[in-house]
């Protein structure tokens, strides 16, 4: 089924794996992080499993698995010298195409699970921070998703009701946060293959051209 963007007064993004290819950025930074701390290289599976977490839920399931002794606060630290020595900001083909096309017609906002200093640094460096009327980060709510907490603040900001906002996502902790604030969700196909039963997916090139 066709999905119908008119309908919708507003779009909140998703950030990392949705708007920009950083994940890579991430998995390869706790990577670092785990094995310099502890000695243990992570699986391809492992950084996959990741990729479906964050740091500091991540690290204890890791520690218990392997018997590690891992800090999460002193992991995410070591991975966020390691995303900034090496972070280049990369949008996802026909990305800015889509923004562009809705700018001025809808109301956009972001939603991400990042602290507030990267989500800035990364929106600057791709040149897009201008678009978004409204920005949400991990620095904002006690919980970050797949708990709703960051899009009912979203709509509390943009005084919108959940069903007059499309939200885009990657992963399927995302839809749930979205779901759960009641707001209709579609999944953005980046290549990661992943899936979530009953949620339509389109590529940046296919949502451009609707």
């Amino acid at each position: 089924m066709t999905q119908d963007l008119n309908s919708y007064k507003a779009f909140i993004f998703d950030m990392d794996g949705t708007l920009i290819d950083s994940e890579k950025y991430h998995a390869d930074g706790f990577a670092q992080a785990v094995e310099a701390l502890s000695g243990y290289r992570l699986t391809p599976a492992e950084r996959r499993e990741f990729f479906e977490a964050h740091t500091s839920t991540f690290t204890p399931v890791l520690s218990a698995r392997h018997g590690l002794n891992l800090d999460p606060s002193e992991v995410l630290a070591h991975k966020r010298v390691h995303v900034r020595d090496h972070f280049k900001t990369d949008l996802f083909p026909n990305v800015l195409d889509f923004i562009e096309k809705w700018h001025g017609k809808k109301r956009l906002a972001l939603a991400s699970n990042s602290p507030r200093h990267f989500v800035d640094s990364a929106l600057e460096e791709a040149g897009i921070e201008n678009y978004f009327e409204v920005v949400c980060t991990a620095d904002d709510v006690t919980h970050r998703k797949p708990d709703p907490e960051m899009y009912t603040l979203t709509l509390r900001r943009l005084n919108l009701s959940p069903e007059a906002v499309l939200v885009f996502e990657d992963s399927p902790p995302g839809v749930v946060a979205a779901q759960a604030a009641g707001c209709p969700v579609l999944m953005v196909d980046n290549g990661a293959g992943r899936t979530v039963e009953g949620v339509a997916q389109y590529t940046w090139k296919d949502l451009t051209e609707l």
